[in-house]
């Protein structure tokens, strides 16, 4: 009696099942990828520093700290000089100013002269590439990749820092632009900035919301974000 199957069913009907769960397992990663999530870090820090006192209560801008950042691609460390250039006259002898006393204080009896081994908290992958400075020379604030800094006792990575996180942004930034002396501002509003300040558009009209004002400095900067991949892989 012949064979209803050709010699090569079974290869065939392994190799479909194999290429299957091939298509599948490259959708799933592809999927993983664009909407990846990393887990929420908040590592403790050598000094116990406090964004919520020092950005939100005292209100000073995240580039009083971290200067670089409009200066150059990464936004930088304070070196502990810098520290104690304002803690040498508030709390210099607060236990918790101790390990910056150490670092960088001669006259300090604990001196030794190491230098306070702060952990990075927003690392992005080695393929990746953000530049600070394109972002807040042109209207980007902190507060819209780095998250409710004003009211962080201590530093998280943001929970949405994903690639459609970054496109969603490059495809419509006028959500998140705001006058570049805001762009340091961790209470920064459009409403009360508005309210405060006078800003016409071309055609003279009271600038009066975010959304019109977002265009508006689009327009003015010529901001055109690119989302081909070379923009932030190389």
């Amino acid at each position: 009696m012949a064979n209803i199957f050709p010699p090569n069913t079974n290869k065939r009907f392994y190799g479909g099942i194999a290429l299957a769960a091939l298509v599948i397992a490259l959708a799933a990663g592809g999927l993983y990828y664009v909407n990846f999530r990393i887990p929420e870090y908040e590592p403790v820090q050598p000094v116990r520093f406090s964004h919520k006192l020092h950005a939100g209560d005292l209100n000073m801008s995240c580039t009083a700290c971290h200067s670089a950042a409009q200066r150059s691609p990464r936004a930088g460390i304070p070196d502990t000089k810098s520290c104690l250039g304002c803690h040498q006259h508030i709390l210099p002898n607060s236990p918790l100013i101790a390990p910056l006393r150490q670092a960088a204080d001669l006259q300090y009896p604990g001196y030794t002269g190491e230098p306070v081994r702060w952990v990075m908290v927003d690392r992005l992958s080695g393929h990746a590439y953000f530049n600070h400075m394109a972002h807040l020379n042109r209207g980007i604030g902190c507060t819209s990749c780095h998250g409710d800094v004003a009211g962080m006792e201590r530093i998280s990575a943001p929970r949405d820092a994903r690639m459609r996180w970054c496109l969603d942004c490059h495809r419509d930034p006028a959500p998140h632009l705001r006058p570049l002396e805001e762009t340091g501002s961790a209470h920064y509003s459009a409403t009360d900035y508005l309210r405060t300040h006078s800003v016409h558009d071309g055609e003279g009209r009271r600038i009066g919301t975010q959304h019109q004002l977002g265009e508006y400095l689009k327009r003015q900067w010529k901001i055109q974000p690119k989302t081909d991949c070379s923009t932030c892989h190389h």
